[in-house]
């Protein structure tokens, strides 16, 4: 199993799975001038990372990624039963996470590192939104996952799964950017991300 890998991208979800799972795995570290070459465009279309090759297997986005691995070893306990109606809740907070969640911590980051590769830029020209308007719109997204978290460690079934590390990690970017002002999930970020597998892949 190979992992194509970045530092201080979302490649580290897929690494930490990995490690929390103890699977064995080949790290391949690629630079941004190793992105744009042809023979990575082949292995990714747009040259992003992360991509997971599993033998027959080729998967990119770090989420379908750490979903795929959770189902693949699902005896690892970081995904519910395929039968179990945990399952509803599971799909719900992965999606969340990706297409609700992450859009405003993406967008604020746009707006406050200027200096970001142009390739991770999604427009030549900034969209003009307020960092006040921003930080609004990610208070509103977190507020139904601080409500989840009120009186659970956990999102789901009272254990650490998939959906934690990719939710846990979009609000760790959120807290270092220090928009995240929610004491429920600040405390959520630290505990997930204080974990061993996490300070191994990090």
């Amino acid at each position: 199993m190979k992992l194509y890998f970045m530092p201080f991208t979302r490649a580290m979800r897929p690494r930490w799975l990995l490690e929390e799972m103890d699977i064995s795995y080949e790290l391949i570290k690629v630079s941004v001038e190793d992105s744009e070459k042809p023979d990575y465009k082949e292995i990714h279309p747009l040259g992003k990372i992360p991509v997971l090759i599993d033998k027959e297997v080729k998967i990119y986005e770090s989420a379908a990624i750490c979903t795929y691995l959770g189902d693949k070893y699902i005896e690892k306990g970081f995904a519910p039963a395929n039968d179990s109606p945990a399952r509803a809740s599971y799909y719900q907070w992965l999606f969340y996470a990706s297409t609700t969640l992450d859009a405003p911590v993406e967008q604020y980051m746009f707006l406050t590192l200027p200096n970001l590769p142009e390739k991770l830029l999604p427009f030549a020209k900034k969209v003009q939104v307020s960092k006040k308007e921003i930080i609004h719109w990610f208070e509103r997204v977190c507020q139904p996952i601080a409500e989840a978290l009120e009186n659970k460690k956990y999102l789901v079934d009272e254990r650490f799964s998939v959906a934690d590390l990719i939710v846990s990690d979009i609000l760790l970017w959120a807290l270092k950017m220090e928009i995240l002002q929610s004491s429920v999930l600040i405390d959520y970020v630290q505990k997930t991300t204080s974990r061993p597998a996490r300070n191994r892949a990090r």
